[in-house]
């Protein structure tokens, strides 16, 4: 799970770890009322004798999909924020057939193991060492299998843009798709067992009455001619910008400081983006450590996420300007420009000046975060001309923390 909320930093590791424990006591308190602790349920529908789980995903597809479009659709959410997993197609099908096999030998996928594992049940704790074994092996094997598993690469894709599609014609395909699977689905059942299902739970039983069931289905095949009416729902690349709103906002725009995206660098954060505006050359002759090279030229939303923070570094203070005017106006909410642009980073980060009145403690540190960028404190009388940029290498010093901090690299961690 992907949340804004995160990268805005409206809240921090501890919180995320408790949501993060709360949602998944949930979904596993729910997956245990519904049956799906065990196994002989989950495997039952390889035998056509209960089709819960087809059902169930079915609705949750439907759900999260027309729910996600309808809000998209009335600006309530923004769907280029939604994360896409990078699309490999041999491997990521060799790994779905993988899962697949998994599943009909042990009778459980990942999740409903561990519900089953918690509920007490030896087979779901067998199937967990399983696959705690199985990661082990993999971690071994991984990198002489690497040119495979990122083979056949199609990048951030959907189903929509790739086949050319109207995004509200999958929509409504899929609705359709998933009711006719309830309809077969009800239908195996019945041949199965000999039984016929309830009425008052089922779509094709009679009385045909309106019950909740066909109600909720009625409502789902609303939502998709809805969607194939309403279109798109991404936001394009025209949008409304008020331009009086736009200029107040650089006025109180602050500068982030280069001492602190040190920090950040050093902590190991991965909640922002570092943008390097220079030319390509600049920027193979020195750039701050994980900067992207993006000229002013090329730069385009596509450039990160629209959650993600940015930090834009330029030798030109106008062509900073430039880039965080662009993105505003693209729905970048989180944009820094580097204070002092490379040269800031010079004279703050790589080759402070520490004057006589400099406390040890504050030497210390300024030595220590120079030394990790691959520069060194300046001490005594500033020399006329600014030291030149260092090589760029790795680190050479510990990480050490920032003002106020604990020691040790601070890596945050996103999903689940």
């Amino acid at each position: 799970m992907y949340a804004p909320f995160y990268k805005y930093g409206m809240f921090g590791d501890e919180v995320s770890l408790i949501v993060a424990f709360v949602i998944g006591i949930g979904f596993g308190f729910f997956l245990e009322r519904a049956g799906f602790g065990s196994a002989r349920k989950l495997a039952a529908q390889f035998y056509f004798t209960d089709m819960a789980v087809l059902k169930v995903m079915f609705t949750a597809i439907i759900t999260a999909m027309t729910g996600l479009y309808l809000l998209a659709r009335v600006g309530f959410v923004d769907l280029s924020m939604v994360y896409l997993v990078p699309t490999f197609v041999v491997p990521q099908i060799v790994g779905g057939l993988l899962l697949g096999v998994g599943f009909v030998i042990g009778g459980y996928c990942p999740g409903t193991s561990c519900v089953s594992a918690a509920s007490g049940r030896v087979d779901g704790m067998v199937y967990i060492a399983g696959m705690f074994a199985g990661l082990l092996v993999f971690g071994e094997i991984s990198r002489p299998l690497e040119g495979f598993l990122y083979s056949t690469p199609l990048g951030q894709v959907t189903l929509p843009a790739f086949f050319h599609l109207p995004y509200g014609v999958l929509v409504l395909a899929v609705v359709l798709m998933a009711l006719v699977a309830f309809a077969v689905a009800e239908w195996a059942e019945k041949k199965t067992t000999g039984t016929a299902p309830d009425a008052e739970g089922s779509l094709t039983a009679m009385p045909w009455r309106l019950t909740p069931v066909r109600r909720l289905a009625g409502a789902f095949a609303v939502a998709g001619v809805l969607a194939v009416v309403l279109g798109n729902p991404y936001r394009g690349n025209t949008v409304e910008v008020d331009t009086r709103d736009l200029a107040l906002g650089a006025a109180r725009a602050q500068p982030l400081a280069p001492a602190k995206l040190a920090d950040w660098i050093i902590q190991g954060r991965n909640d922002f983006t570092l943008v390097d505006l220079r030319t390509p050359a600049s920027y193979g002759t020195y750039h701050i450590p994980g900067a992207q090279n993006v000229p002013l030229a090329s730069l385009t939303a596509d450039v990160a996420p629209r959650n993600q923070t940015l930090v834009l570094c330029t030798d030109d203070g106008a062509e900073a300007a430039q880039a965080w005017f662009l993105l505003k106006a693209e729905g970048f909410r989180s944009v820094y420009l580097l204070a002092g642009g490379l040269n800031g980073w010079r004279d703050q980060v790589l080759y402070p000046k520490a004057g006589p009145e400099t406390s040890a403690n504050d030497v210390a540190r300024l030595s220590q975060v120079a030394q990790y960028f691959g520069g060194t404190p300046q001490t005594g009388v500033a020399s006329a001309a600014a030291p030149p940029m260092p090589v760029l290498a790795p680190p050479v010093a510990p990480p050490i923390a920032p003002a106020g901090g604990t020691a040790g690299p601070k890596k945050k961690k996103e999903g689940c």
